[in-house]
């Protein structure tokens, strides 16, 4: 048999970043969030996608039907959803990142495999994996076939950060053919280059710290700190994946541990609000803007997510009830896309 494998070529429009991050609370609620930072406009929002819903994979037209309900954050795309992130009813939460340059995949699919398309992964993830135990076994069988988006007319070069209510973040880079775990000791993904790239380039940073620098003298002169925060002067600040990465890992290192969910999500807003990319401050080549549109966080033991949008301070909240449960259609859920303010 012989396999060709195609590396995507990096195209202008496949330069899109995204950060994600994997906490904590002290009452042991596990976390997973990310930023949204894309160009093309989304107008997505948390849906709900139940158990038995029927989809079509573009890579081999079979028709899967899903065993899981979940939430997740997305719409409806050439008649099939799709979501960029989610957590299901068993408590397994993912979300997608782009990998340019780096993604390896599969020119067609191939018998006795699971064939799926990039773009569909995240739907079989949350609608048929019930824990990290069962993905992994199931890897070896994962054949990841090359097909454009539609609507976008190109195909995603993705990677995956997915976690669970016993507090592990694994991630899948698909750069060979054959997938695996990549255990994430630092619990932060962005983009290219892969994740140990990444872990290694911490070493750089050795330096910042939350405590004020001391005073260091030069002959005679005392240089003293001009003001506050000279701990972090070493952090990067622009929105480069290994900038990115490294202001998400110090932020999610040191800030105060959450108490509960609420708090958590809390933390998660305020570490993403430091690498969410504000309207106007990356453009393309081609003048087209990348922006953090939304902030998504999912809580892997109340099912729960948690939508920002770009253009309000509004937090829209999604639970899997036993009520949502029953639902045997897509619901979807309203968000607010304007700046909410509080007269006195």
């Amino acid at each position: 048999m012989i396999i060709v494998i195609t590396k995507q070529k990096a195209k202008k429009e496949k330069y899109n970043m995204c950060t994600s991050i994997f906490t904590r609370t002290k009452d042991q609620k596990h976390l997973l969030a990310r930023t949204m930072d894309f160009s093309y406009p989304l107008n997505v929002a948390p849906i709900y996608i139940p158990r038995d819903y029927l989809w079509t994979s573009a890579s081999d037209q079979k028709i899967w039907r899903n065993q899981l309900g979940f939430l997740g954050t997305g719409e409806q795309i050439s008649g099939n959803y799709f979501v960029s992130d989610g957590v299901n009813e068993a408590g397994i939460s993912i979300a997608e990142l782009y990998l340019p340059g780096e993604a390896v995949y599969q020119k067609e699919a191939e018998t006795d495999k699971i064939n799926i398309c990039p773009h569909e992964f995240i739907l079989w993830v949350l609608g048929n994996i019930q824990s990290l135990d069962a993905l992994e076994e199931q890897l070896p069988l994962i054949n990841l076939v090359s097909r454009p988006v539609p609507e976008l007319g190109f195909v995603t070069p993705l990677h995956w950060i997915i976690s669970d209510k016993n507090g592990r973040a694994i991630v899948i880079e698909p750069t060979e053919k054959e997938l695996y775990f990549k255990e994430n000791p630092v619990r932060v993904m962005t983009n290219t280059p892969h994740l140990e790239w990444h872990i290694q380039n911490l070493r750089n940073y050795l330096g910042a710290q939350p405590k004020q620098l001391s005073s260091v003298t030069f002959d005679s002169f005392e240089a003293t700190p001009f003001s506050q925060g000279t701990g972090t002067s070493s952090l990067p600040g622009g929105y480069t994946p290994p900038e990115r990465f490294v202001r998400a890992a110090f932020f999610k290192e040191y800030i105060n541990q959450a108490k509960n969910e609420e708090e958590g999500v809390m933390n998660a807003l305020n570490i993403l609000a430091t690498v969410s990319i504000p309207k106007g401050i990356v453009l393309k080549e081609t003048g087209e803007q990348d922006y953090s549109q939304f902030i998504s966080v999912m809580c892997n033991e109340t099912k729960s997510i948690y939508y920002k949008d770009y253009n309000s301070n509004s937090v829209t909240k999604a639970m899997i009830t036993e009520k949502l449960l029953e639902e045997s259609t897509v619901q979807k859920f309203p968000v607010d896309r304007n700046l909410i303010i509080k007269s006195v």
